[in-house]
């Protein structure tokens, strides 16, 4: 077999539309279930409940170890791989969560295979051949290794190739078993699109980039000109518990993979723009100080590895964290991917993804998920709607600035276009609107814990599922009518129409924005209705003659009658609406959220809505 080619000529490679995400299945199981197959440990009871589900969706196959998760906060997690013959199925997981309560849910997407094409008349390094034909010029191609898997339409050669050149990724290649022909390039990226003691070091850094910090939307890159940006945007840092050599590798980001990292064995990394050593010191510090945040939050377990980097990588304007190698890269076109903060955080997203989830690749819309994922945790980590605004200027026009945002008016499943950097607007805009409501650390707890329960294969739908769960494990429910809120808003869940509903017509409003606020009360045309208001996203008992718990905060305020249509009457069909709009003394980025309950006579409510967030913005 070759084991590499280095590439003199150009072929055009091969383009791969890619097909509809299969059908998932997701079930839920309750205690007295789970119990009933009981088993001397978790892998063994994980298997039987995924046998049982297996057997009675009459799936054929067997199920081999994929992976042992082990114990979140809330729940053991077990992945298996079917197989069928001794081979694998493709992106046929069966992903077993065994909860702290009790109960269980297996999810799984089993592909209907034809077994008939059983057939291998290609030979393993006939299969590498092929895979290493498809070269680009300047690139070195590598055979990892090659197996057996089955396609829906029969037997095919997986080849992992390594790829090398402008940067270095892993594909794999899928060649029909029988007939030799290309099938299929899975590139292994996830793009953002566009040794000795351990002892803390200093140095400087954007934080998170320019743009956001001096709220200069007209800065340019100036080919990577020191001048380009004032010296008030460097921020003195601590990099936290080096290992001492000199070089950025601590316990949980390490630059090793980059070529000519820089080595200060004073542990003093002060370095401008322009020195792509000041990139490093921005890896190191930004992904170091993010995986504590997790830490801090609850999250002891996720991604809680020492995450490789490659800074300044490729010269590509793009970045991507490889699921072959577990490798960030860091691209240097247009402004240098790593000197912005929300790319650096968007890439380690995906890595977090990865591991947390336990695989990525099982359909289209886990894979938008994957994106959504990568900037809501760069939009929270930072507190900023707004993703990549340094990166971006290379690339966009106009007088704002950014690669993505996640408070974007879409909704699942109307503004899906198949796009995975577009649909995980959707997911992350939801994400996003929960955090407006339960602030940054609860929610990337909540939703770092549900990530853990979803597969490969997970669609949106089932990930609200999960999100739901998770809370109800860590808190109780206490935040539950916020999360629903934010499905229903963005369409992956919908509320019963029995039930009270708040909605803005804008989320994100800048101060003094006018904003239309619709109360949708189906059941209750005709009754009276009052709205209360908060700072501080939370829940309230009410006492007295009230006796009941209101989701908002502990500076819970009646609005005054003066305020038209706050309180008031529905009208016939149960509706009403009202403007409000923020005060200027509100500052931005602190989340307001309101709440109306149905009255009957002055102390009676019926029902309450759940509750509404906004959170003013300067954009």
């Amino acid at each position: 077999m070759h084991h590499f080619l280095l590439v003199a000529f150009l072929v055009t490679p091969v383009q791969i539309s890619p097909d509809g995400d299969p059908a998932v299945t997701l079930t839920w199981l309750d205690a007295s279930e789970v119990a009933a197959w009981s088993a001397p440990d978790t892998v063994s009871h994980a298997r039987a409940l995924a046998r049982s589900f297996m057997d009675k969706n009459l799936v054929a196959g067997e199920l081999e170890l994929l992976l042992d998760q082990g114990a979140s906060q809330t729940a053991s997690r077990v992945i298996f791989q079917r197989t069928v013959a001794g081979h694998p199925v493709r992106h046929d997981q069966v992903k077993v969560v065994l909860y702290a309560d009790g109960t269980a849910s297996i999810e799984a997407a089993p592909r209907q295979l034809d077994l008939s094409a059983s057939g291998v008349a290609v030979s393993a390094e006939v299969a590498g051949d092929v895979a290493l034909a498809l070269y680009r010029v300047g690139q070195l191609r590598e055979v990892e290794s090659a197996r057996l898997s089955w396609l829906e339409t029969g037997l095919c050669w997986e080849v992992r190739i390594k790829v090398s050149g402008d940067g270095t990724w892993h594909e794999d290649v899928l060649v029909n078993a029988n007939t030799g022909e290309l099938i299929a390039v899975d590139d292994l990226r996830l793009f953002c699109a566009q040794g000795g003691s351990r002892a803390d070091g200093a140095g400087q850094v954007f934080d998170p980039n320019p743009v956001q910090t001096s709220g200069d939307h007209s800065l340019k890159d100036n080919n990577d000109s020191n001048s380009a940006v004032p010296s008030s945007e460097y921020f003195n840092v601590t990099l936290r518990d080096l290992d001492g050599t000199g070089y950025l590798t601590g316990p949980w980001c390490s630059t090793s993979p980059t070529s000519g990292r820089i080595n200060e064995p004073s542990l003093q990394f002060f370095y401008q723009r322009r020195e792509d050593s000041f990139e490093e010191v921005m890896c190191y510090y930004h992904i170091d100080s993010f995986q504590r945040y997790l830490q801090a939050a609850g999250q002891s377990n996720a991604n809680r590895r020492q995450q490789r980097v490659d800074v300044n990588g490729t010269t590509v304007d793009n970045s991507w964290y490889d699921l072959g190698s577990k490798i960030i890269t860091y691209g240097s076109g247009g402004v240098d991917d790593a000197e912005d903060a929300d790319i650096i955080i968007h890439e380690y997203g995906h890595a977090l993804h990865h591991d947390v989830q336990g695989s990525i690749g099982g359909s289209n819309e886990n894979g938008a998920m994957s994106e959504g994922y990568g900037d809501y945790f760069a939009a929270s980590f930072y507190d900023d709607a707004l993703v990549g605004e340094w990166d971006a200027v290379s690339y966009t026009s106009g007088n704002l600035h950014f690669l993505r945002r996640v408070d974007l008016d879409l909704h699942y499943p109307n503004d899906k276009n198949g796009q995975v950097h577009h649909d995980g607007q959707i997911w992350a805009a939801f994400l996003w609107d929960m955090r407006m409501g339960l602030g940054g650390s609860i929610a990337d707890n909540i939703i770092v814990e549900a990530m853990g329960f979803q597969s490969s294969s997970s669609k949106m739908t089932h990930g609200g599922d999960f999100i739901l769960q998770a809370e109800t494990l860590l808190y109780g429910g206490n935040w539950r009518p916020y999360i629903e809120w934010a499905l229903h808003k963005r369409g992956i869940k919908t509320l019963s129409s029995a039930e009270v509903v708040l909605m803005p017509s804008d989320s994100s409003p800048t101060p003094g924005q006018a904003v239309t606020i619709t109360l949708s009360a189906n059941s209750y045309g005709g009754k009276s209705y009052a709205t209360l208001v908060s700072l501080i996203p939370g829940r309230r008992h009410l006492g007295g003659s009230w006796n009941v718990d209101i989701d908002l905060g502990l500076d819970l305020l009646r609005i005054p009658a003066t305020i038209p249509g706050m309180i008031g009457t529905l009208n016939s069909s149960g509706s009403a609406s009202f403007t409000v709009t923020l005060p200027p003394q509100v500052e931005i980025a602190v989340p307001v959220v309101f709440q109306s309950a149905v009255l009957s006579g002055p102390t009676t409510i019926l029902a309450i809505s759940k509750p509404c967030a906004l959170r003013g913005g300067p954009y």
